[in-house]
């Protein structure tokens, strides 16, 4: 049953990757040069947030019944890539450029709370908005379980 889940999830994301790259790319043919320099070497400046997204503040208290439901929308819908565990491990990750973040490293835990929903929220591909995939109260979920991983 979990591995039907994973299947669905994984096929799910390669057809987002997918769209996402293709507008991706299509957005970059209308850029500048040196944007399409970066597409084509994969690479990309550091991904930072906006200063605005630092004083977002997370509305939700980190308690069990938070950190347990988000647990299944991060399994559902962010495993797939950063893995059971957020490493950066995930079945998918092999097929991506960037790779995902390890969610457990210093470099994302340092990060405030309304830069990662920022991030959840926005996206930069390869990873896909969830703006409107994930209710507001599910992305600040994440954002608490994220925080838990690094606890684990």
């Amino acid at each position: 049953m979990r591995h039907k889940l994973i299947l669905r999830v994984t096929i799910l994301f390669m057809l987002a990757f997918t769209l996402s790259k293709f507008i991706f790319a299509s957005t970059i043919k209308n850029n500048s040069d040196n944007m399409i320099n970066v597409f084509n070497q994969g690479g990309r400046t550091e991904w930072k947030a906006p200063p605005f997204a630092d004083k977002m503040k997370n509305p939700l208290a980190s308690d069990l019944k938070v950190t347990k439901d988000a647990k299944i929308v991060f399994t559902t819908n962010c495993s797939s890539c950063h893995g059971d565990k957020g490493e950066g491990n995930g079945p998918a990750a092999a097929a991506l450029n960037p790779k995902p973040k390890n969610l457990t490293s210093e470099k994302v835990q340092e990060q405030s709370d309304g830069a990662i929903f920022w991030k959840i929220t926005t996206g930069n591909p390869p990873m896909v908005s969830w703006k409107d995939a994930l209710t507001e109260k599910q992305r600040w979920g994440l954002v608490n379980y994220i925080r838990q991983l690094k606890k684990k």
